[in-house]
């Protein structure tokens, strides 16, 4: 059994050794206006609309294929009302935001474009995933907390990319040289020819790197212990019912050709965890096949 380290003792030790990007405010606004149960649609619309590129993103996603909506949307308001609802727009817009934190290539295996087609179809695949586990199941995860998970639990890649450019650009021909090798793998590698394994999380890997930066964004707790334990196949504890959310989306994806899957990990096993039988894997590795055009399309727009 893994168990997730100290969260407070790693933040402290890291924050003596980088100068992390901090929250990004419209994020931190967003996230601080979700916590206020008097908030409307409107006051949410109206923090969004003041950032004209994140307006437009949203508005993007909400009018998408992936929602079939037959209307017309002219508001961020309309969105959150008509298509996405409260939650969905808060998670997209803060992970937007939280993306524009770092410098990083558009193109290539782990370039921008590359990171929100993998963000986008595991966001979409956590929340199809905690939607099929009965109501009535002890622990259920929330399917738009679900949502939030899979959007951002690899922000770590993005983290690592802007603070090592130069162990980055090695990260990045490695993997466009080996496409199969577990990305864990890559990383420690890197990391252990360039001299540069320090043994701080932030050098150990992306899933680390993550679950940190979160943490000290104060994002709520599963979405930190997500980022920080995806990788681990044997994970146990507070929130694993998230954690094996995204492992199953990640192992699903990676059948079909998107993204890396968490190193090691079987998604039976972690639909096992859930209570899913093959049946409900089946259905949703069929939703991938559905939504793929579409998030790829959105994924190069977010990453424009």
């Amino acid at each position: 059994m893994t168990e997730q380290p100290d969260m407070d003792a790693l933040a402290a030790r890291v924050q003596q050794l980088y100068r992390l990007p901090p929250m990004p405010a419209i994020a931190l606004r967003v996230m601080q206006m979700t916590a206020a149960p008097e908030t409307t649609a409107a006051d949410l619309a109206g923090v969004i609309e003041r950032d004209p590129s994140l307006a437009a993103q949203v508005l993007r996603y909400a009018r998408s294929a992936l929602f079939n909506y037959r209307g017309e949307l002219h508001s961020v308001q309309e969105a959150v009302t008509r298509v996405l609802g409260f939650d969905r727009v808060t998670h997209l817009a803060v992970g937007i935001a939280a993306s524009r934190s770092f410098e990083l290539p558009r193109s290539g295996p782990l370039g921008l474009e590359a990171f929100w087609h993998h963000s986008l179809h595991c966001a979409r695949l956590s929340l199809s995933i905690a939607r099929s586990i009965p109501r009535d199941a002890p622990g259920r995860p929330d399917p738009e907390l679900a949502y939030l998970c899979g959007l951002l639990h690899n922000l770590g890649l993005l983290l690592i990319g802007h603070l090592f450019p130069e162990d980055f650009r090695q990260l990045r021909e490695a993997r466009e040289a080996e496409p199969d090798v577990p990305l864990t793998e890559l990383e420690s590698r890197v990391f252990h020819s360039s001299g540069q394994d320090d043994g701080t999380p932030l050098r150990v890997g992306h899933a680390s790197a993550g679950g940190l930066l979160l943490h000290l964004w104060e994002m709520p707790a599963p979405v930190v212990t997500v980022a920080g334990m995806h990788e681990t196949p044997d994970y146990q504890g507070q929130h694993e019912a998230y954690v094996h959310c995204v492992q199953l989306a990640n192992g699903l994806l990676k059948e079909r050709g998107i993204g890396d899957g968490s190193s090691g990990s079987d998604p039976a096993d972690a639909a096992r965890a859930l209570g899913l039988d093959q049946t409900a894997i089946e259905s949703l590795g069929s939703t991938i096949d559905q939504v793929s055009a579409e998030i790829e399309e959105l994924a190069r727009g977010l990453a424009a």
